[in-house]
């Protein structure tokens, strides 16, 4: 596995000591595998044809929770900070007022290690705050290494939080938890939590914490498929899906679809690449890591038209020089294949492959909790978007080197 392990907040220190077998997809709501009693929403129109999708939740295998050690349930903020008086400072700039600091900080304990104030807040004191004075207190704890659990919330991909764990096995008082602990993106797409050690109290046994994780762990893809007749199969969809050159086996599979059932559709996994249909929906498994380390974003973009992966990581020292030799900016309209980019604070954060639609194909974490998914661009950007200011940069592949002729 790999060895320095960037993973969702509620499970960051726990993947280095964990061995675990093939983990599938499951689904948890009855109907998932039955398309035709799905109800299929339709993307706006473009030269990718007519694509329809809709959301399937994907689960974590609760066998292979069972491996695990259960997160401390003593909440901890920890601040760079030397005084109590910096601390407020930096507080105050992270835009809380005095009253807000004083609810907020009322009888919890603060400890003095070296640089570093460790603050233990009451119970009543991270259920009791607002969600206004949660967002920009949470906020300024992401800036900060030590605060696993804000640097990379739990995201929970829906606007309507009741709806996140319909279909589980989450006890009622763990929801209503979260209910009050999940604070906004600052995209607006969906809920952040980072109070997971609160969270965690609720579970009176280990089966509860194990269920507890296993819907904090969800991952919501994308079903998507093209819908295809004589008229609709035009050069301009064969071109858009072919990517020139990098594509190119795809066409015949269009041809032959249209030719044995007009206005029939095909599930997008079967227009991608080899390797990207391989992982398509999948969690990683035991081999997935063989060297060491598991996929991360920039494998999954990099090797997207590769026939063979190659172990490069997002922070391999060659990253960079590996965008530049294979890649180049491009402006819009994006086109399949292309990898976004999404840049925070003058770094790069996470990368994808756009498919269609403003939909992309995209890897969450380099940890064996984040499957291969399709997602919205908007939701991916809502799950990486920690402090508020990501923008998209776009680079394409370059076409292969001709030799001239002589």
């Amino acid at each position: 596995m790999r060895t320095t392990p960037s993973l969702p907040a509620v499970l960051a220190l726990m993947a280095a000591v964990i061995v675990f077998s093939a983990a599938k997809v499951e689904s948890f709501a009855a109907g998932e595998g039955d398309p035709s009693q799905r109800e299929f929403s339709t993307a706006p129109p473009g030269p990718w044809g007519q694509l329809e999708y809709y959301e399937v939740p994907l689960e974590f295998p609760i066998e292979l929770l069972s491996n695990l050690t259960v997160p401390s349930q003593y909440t901890e903020w920890i601040f760079q900070a030397a005084t109590h008086e910096e601390m407020d400072s930096n507080l105050l700039v992270a835009g809380l007022t005095p009253d807000e600091i004083a609810a907020t900080f009322a009888g919890c304990s603060i400890i003095q290690d070296e640089d570093l104030l460790r603050v233990y807040p009451t119970d009543e004191a991270v259920l009791a705050m607002p969600v206004e004075t949660r967002t920009k207190l949470y906020r300024l704890l992401s800036q900060y290494n030590q605060n696993r659990f804000h640097r990379r919330p739990v995201y929970i991909h829906t606007q309507n939080l009741s709806t996140w764990f319909r279909g589980s096995k989450v006890e009622r008082d763990a929801i209503t938890d979260v209910s009050q602990l999940a604070y906004p993106t600052p995209n607006g797409q969906g809920f952040y939590l980072s109070d997971v050690a609160y969270t965690m109290r609720r579970a009176a046994t280990a089966i509860e914490e194990r269920q507890l994780l296993q819907g904090l762990l969800r991952s919501n893809g994308l079903i998507v498929r093209l819908r295809l007749n004589r008229e609709s199969l035009t050069p301009g969809i064969g071109d858009y899906w072919t990517a020139g050159y990098k594509n190119k086996a795809v066409m015949p599979l269009l041809e032959s679809v249209v030719t044995q059932n007009d206005g029939s559709t095909l599930d997008l996994a079967h227009l991608i690449p080899a390797i990207p249909r391989q992982y398509l929906n999948q969690f990683p498994e035991t081999q997935d890591g063989a060297d060491g380390r598991l996929p991360d974003w920039f494998w999954t973009c990099y090797n997207f038209f590769r026939s063979s992966p190659l172990a490069i990581y997002a922070d391999s020292p060659e990253r960079d020089r590996f965008i530049l030799k294979d890649f180049e900016p491009a402006l819009p309209p994006n086109e399949f294949g292309d990898m976004l980019l999404l840049n925070s604070s003058g770094r790069i954060i996470h990368g994808c492959i756009y498919i269609a639609a403003d939909i992309v194909y995209t890897k969450n974490g380099p940890d064996i909790f984040s499957p291969w998914i399709l997602m919205k661009i908007q939701d991916v950007v809502g799950y990486h978007d920690v402090l508020g200011d990501v923008t998209i940069s776009t680079y394409r592949k370059r076409p292969p080197a001709v030799n001239p002729v002589r």
